[in-house]
């Protein structure tokens, strides 16, 4: 068993150099690292509905989205990850569930006094409350577990974030369960961010009988520096992956209610209505077809919408006020 810290907080940097890692290894290894303020979405989840892209656009939040499944989650620097790599031809078939790969962080949890459960699926407890989810994934024989330790996050921006502005959204994908949770901090009040990591890498250095962290190879950190730009970084991996889904979202404005309904494949609208009692004195089916073909965000709509007299469809309707009706 190898052991390395990731020191960098780029979420895109550290996504990429975690599916790099899986890819080359040739150790069963263990990884702590940070990422500074970000929403990472599950493999399979629908971006539109799992966050307040509003928010996140306003807090200079990431978005990415991972290779494992599961639910998101809010990282900031108060969180510690940690990332688990083994062989499946090497592991009980038991570990092919989550609470073997788990067990190593339960047990350094402990040593340090946290009375912490395995529960559920993919959770870690203390009194209760949820202080780690985690998600796995196994292809070509490898295995990648990992997770987020809660220690200090900020419960204000992970509850706004994670919470989607009202909209009716219909989708295949996993949804994100949410849970009542806690910060490690509360049950430690002895560390601090910066002293909790070395007290958790101490317990799974012993744990492992390792003597230190291992740096990083060159062509690992290349490799994901390419990856990142290319996949992690973009729009089309992070919102164009999103399993196909129709929006709808109904809004008061001065001249009467607008209702949007979309139909949205790859993160491209196919389709677009709107419907109402609005005034306007051109067919509002003009202000649809703009959309068709555009995608689903923010910048892409505003241009697409720049050069259009919106208050001609939508009496009164002013871009900025159409833009937040549009996204979520």
């Amino acid at each position: 068993m190898d052991y390395y810290w990731n020191g960098r907080t780029d979420p895109a940097y550290n996504l990429a150099l975690e599916e790099v890692m899986v890819a080359q290894a040739d150790a069963p290894f263990v990884m702590l690292w940070r990422n500074r303020p970000a929403v990472i979405i599950g493999r399979n989840q629908n971006a539109c509905r799992e966050f307040d892209s509003a928010y996140a656009r306003e807090h200079g939040i990431a978005v990415v989205r991972r290779m494992t499944g599961g639910g998101a989650v809010y990282h900031d620097l108060g969180n510690l990850n940690y990332s688990i790599f083994a062989f499946e031809k090497d592991a009980n078939r038991r570990y092919l569930d989550f609470a073997p790969f788990a067990e190593p962080v339960l047990s350094a949890l402990r040593s340090l006094g946290v009375e912490a459960e395995f529960s559920g699926r993919n959770d870690i407890l203390v009194g209760g409350r949820k202080v780690s989810g985690s998600a796995k994934s196994v292809h070509n024989g490898r295995i990648l577990f990992h997770g987020t330790l809660l220690f200090d996050v900020d419960p204000e921006a992970m509850a706004a974030v994670l919470t989607p502005p009202q909209a009716k959204i219909a989708a295949k994908g996993v949804a994100s369960v949410r849970a009542r949770v806690a910060n490690l901090s509360e049950f430690l009040p002895g560390l601090d961010r910066e002293t909790f990591r070395p007290a958790l890498e101490h317990e799974l250095l012993r744990r492992f009988g390792l003597s230190g962290a291992l740096p990083i190879p060159d062509n690992w950190i290349r490799e994901a520096e390419r990856i990142a730009d290319e996949r992690y970084r973009s729009w089309e991996w992070t919102f164009g992956e999103s399993p196909d889904f129709t929006f709808e979202r109904t809004r008061r404005f001065p001249s009467g209610t607008v209702t949007v309904l979309l139909n949205v494949q790859s993160g491209i609208i196919r389709q677009a209505s709107f419907r109402g009692d609005f005034f306007g004195s051109a067919p509002v089916d003009g202000l649809a077809a703009l959309l068709t073909g555009c995608p689903h965000r923010a910048d892409a709509l505003r241009a697409a919408l720049s050069g259009a007299d919106i208050g001609r469809y939508v009496a009164g309707l002013e871009l900025d006020s159409l833009l937040g009706l549009l996204v979520p």
